[in-house]
C-alpha cells in the first residue's frame, strides 16, 4: 500500500470523526463550526492525498489544496478557542468538577468507615 493511500485513509477517518462530533454538538455553535471546519480540512487533505496517490504531479492544484487544508485547520482551531473563551466548554468543566467532588466524598466515606 502506498504511503499516499494510507494518508488518504487516515484523513478520511479523521474527517468522519470530526463530522460525527459536529452532528452531535448541540447548543455550542462555535464548537460545532470548529468540528465542521476540521472535517472539511481533513477532506481537503484527503483530496490532496488522492491526487498524489493517483500519480498526479505536485502542481498548482495540489499546492492550493494544501494551503486550503492548512487554512481551514487553523480557522478550526481558532474557532474552537473562541468557543472556549465564550464559555461553550463551561458545561463540561462543571460536570467534571461535580464528578471529582462526588469521588472525593465517596473516598472519604470509604476511608472513614
Amino acid at each position: 500500500m502506498s504511503e499516499w493511500v494510507l494518508r488518504l485513509i487516515v484523513a478520511l477517518i479523521f474527517a468522519g470523526i470530526l463530522a460525527y462530533q459536529a452532528r452531535t454538538t448541540v447548543g455550542r455553535p462555535m464548537t460545532r463550526r470548529a468540528y465542521t471546519l476540521g472535517a472539511t480540512a481533513f477532506l481537503a487533505f484527503a483530496a490532496l492525498n488522492l491526487a498524489l496517490a493517483t500519480g498526479a504531479d505536485f502542481g498548482i492544484i495540489q499546492i492550493v489544496l494544501g494551503i486550503l487544508a492548512v487554512a481551514l485547520l487553523l480557522y478550526a482551531v481558532a474557532s474552537l478557542l473562541m468557543g472556549a473563551r465564550a464559555g461553550e466548554m463551561r458545561r463540561g468543566q462543571e460536570s467534571a468538577a461535580k464528578m471529582i467532588e462526588e469521588f472525593k466524598k465517596r473516598r472519604e466515606r470509604q476511608d472513614g468507615g
